[in-house]
């Protein structure tokens, strides 16, 4: 499982958002147009690049690309933007001991442990743990994670966090385009440091142009915004629909470059079956 999630079409609308071509984006990371292409048709880049391409749209690393898991050695060096042998230029050694330690086959010396955790912007503490992770030891303890945002306030609060390029106004714009309203920047920062809630702010206005808006203005879709249960309904509506019309279902049948994942399928046919009032079947023991 790779240490943080990579989406290429998640970071083409972040692209976008900033205004930025891929050209751009290119240039800004020192690497040929042709890369931020692939990496938008989700050819993955190193793990190494992902810090860089947050910082160069003005996006949290955290935001942009979920960790999935606790890190290991080679996660926290990829993190500080370290290949190898710059990790082992920096701390004055071969990339000898950075490989074995990463891939569990030797410890680090407690004085390459201590001049790495330096390096890479953590605690000794932290690079042990990541250290026996490499080893395939995993701690006993739990892991403490932030709850997920569920409410709107809290969605608009965590994107507006992760996100510091987008302005106060940029929202308020979005919005006020989208729904017809006057909202001021104030009313932005409010949602931003939670002295009112998005119910007190949007009070009177439409929920479905108040999504769109919002969604324009932070580069995600509409469905960030709703409720689960909305977005189960949309769905619901859109399958009937294509159901009804029998048209453009199968994309990856005909040799499409889009096509349904086992985790798409899987969630479509636990949402139809509790539709129904039935179960999904027990896979064998």
């Amino acid at each position: 499982m790779p240490p943080r999630q990579f989406n290429g079409q998640g970071l083409r609308t972040m692209r976008r958002s900033a205004g930025l071509r891929q050209v751009d984006l290119a240039k800004m990371l020192g690497v040929s147009k042709t890369a931020v292409v692939d990496w938008e048709n989700e050819h993955s880049p190193s793990a190494e690049r992902l810090p860089a391409i947050a910082e160069a749209l003005g996006v949290d690393l955290d935001v942009l690309f979920p960790r999935l898991g606790q890190p290991d050695l080679a996660d926290l060096r990829a993190d500080a933007r370290l290949t190898q042998s710059k990790a082992a230029v920096a701390l004055g050694t071969t990339r000898v001991p950075l490989s074995q330690a990463e891939t569990g086959k030797k410890r680090l010396s407690p004085t390459l442990l201590e001049s790495a955790a330096s390096l890479y912007g953590v605690t000794q503490e932290e690079l042990s743990a990541a250290q026996e992770r490499s080893f395939g030891v995993v701690a006993s303890s739990p892991v403490r994670t932030e709850p997920s945002p569920r409410t709107l306030s809290e969605k608009i609060h965590a994107y507006l966090e992760g996100r510091p390029k987008v302005t106060n106004d940029d929202v308020a714009t979005a919005v006020n385009r989208a729904t017809g309203a006057n909202l001021v920047p104030q009313d932005v920062e409010d949602l931003r440091t939670r002295a009112r809630t998005a119910e007190e702010v949007f009070a009177g206005l439409p929920m479905g142009p108040v999504q769109q808006g919002l969604a324009e203005a932070l580069g995600v879709t509409p469905f960030d915004f709703m409720p689960g249960t909305q977005v189960e309904e949309e769905l619901l509506e859109r399958l009937d629909y294509l159901t009804r019309r029998r048209e453009g279902i199968a994309i990856g049948a005909r040799g499409g470059t889009r096509s349904i994942s086992p985790e798409m399928v899987a969630t479509i046919t636990d949402l139809l079956l509790r539709k129904s009032g039935k179960q999904a079947p027990q896979a064998p023991q």
